[in-house]
């Protein structure tokens, strides 16, 4: 069923138990950024347009003129404003004004045409960067997990993009020392859905956000002081079945040594039990969907590359997983 965009513009959250290809139509159609297609042009308008611009600076350049001649005209008669001095003298004012007139008006002209066309044109507006990080997250890992995927089974899918500090994802709110604390978690990712090898996928990114806000009263003036700080917790899952990977819940120690992280994202936790194993990782709130170039050298603070953090561990897991395997088979 195709996504209905007005009454997802009204809940901002996306629910969907559809194939791939039906969600990645859907998250396309949900992309809020300017097409690049060009759009139908207006029909051409009978009245003809006029440079104003260059009209004004042509009527400044006969007011140049004019003085120039006034001048020379002026000195030979004894500088009187008699006869023709007179007309230059008046059409050298008439010109300036008229020049600073018109390209006041070709100044003006083009700010307010974009003004119009910004107001006229809402899809076009400002998008918050964090909606498109995550639409582009969920469209990049199911691009790169499709082929593994079973092939038009069904996902299972939750993207929501309200506020990250929506009063409804608040936690808690108390004091913290001399500061007002509220704290947030927004679990706005989750993604369901079986590989061809019979495994189960389970994937959720939950974002925690803390801010603390003060206020000092000074002789002249009040001050408030705002504090904010979060993260991002990835979580994938797999589920299997006991049977094929025996020996699998003793296998939390291979699993923790067997984990690689790309640079912005660090290890949480790790869960293993016989018929399932789990990584959290924790990123820095700052993350991007997918990294322009992967192989930049990083820094103390290096932004995530959230897709590529989520198919690591996801390789670290299969990893697991295949060791078990190969003992069964010693």
């Amino acid at each position: 069923m195709p996504l209905d965009l007005e009454a997802f513009q009204k809940t901002q959250v996306y629910q969907s138990r559809a194939t791939v290809a039906e969600v990645l139509e859907d998250l396309s159609a949900m992309d809020s950024r300017p097409q690049r297609v060009s759009k139908a042009q207006p029909e051409p308008s009978d009245i003809p347009t006029v440079n104003t611009s260059g009209l004004g600076w042509g009527l400044l350049l006969v007011s140049a003129v004019s003085f120039v001649s006034f001048w020379l005209l002026s000195s030979e008669h004894e500088r009187t404003l008699e006869g023709p001095s007179s007309l230059l003298l008046l059409l050298c004012f008439g010109s300036f004004v008229g020049g600073l007139l018109l390209l006041g008006a070709s100044w003006t002209a083009p700010r307010d045409s974009a003004d119009r066309m910004s107001s006229s044109e809402p899809e076009e507006r400002f998008v918050a960067p964090y909606k498109e990080q995550r639409r582009l997250l969920l469209t990049t890992l199911l691009k790169r997990f499709q082929v593994d995927l079973v092939q038009d089974a069904p996902v299972d899918v939750t993207l929501d993009l309200t506020l990250p500090m929506d009063p409804r994802k608040r936690v808690h709110a108390g004091k913290h020392g001399t500061w007002d604390r509220e704290d947030f978690s927004d679990p706005w990712l989750s993604l369901q859905g079986r590989f061809a090898d019979g495994t189960r996928l389970q994937l959720t990114v939950v974002d925690e956000v803390r801010m603390l806000e003060r206020t000092k009263t000074l002789p002249l003036k009040v001050k408030t002081q705002r504090k904010r700080s979060g993260a991002s917790l990835m979580t994938v899952a797999l589920g299997v079945k006991p049977e094929r990977h025996p020996g699998l819940a003793d296998m939390e120690e291979r699993l923790q040594g067997a984990v690689r992280l790309p640079p912005g994202a660090r290890l949480k936790r790790v869960r293993v039990a016989e018929d399932r194993l789990e990584l959290r990782v924790l990123m820095n709130e700052d993350w991007v969907a997918r990294a322009r170039d992967a192989s930049e050298p990083s820094d103390g603070h290096a932004m995530a590359d959230a897709s590529r953090t989520a198919t690591m561990m996801l390789l670290s897991l299969y990893q697991v997983l295949g060791a078990t395997r190969r003992q069964e088979a010693v």
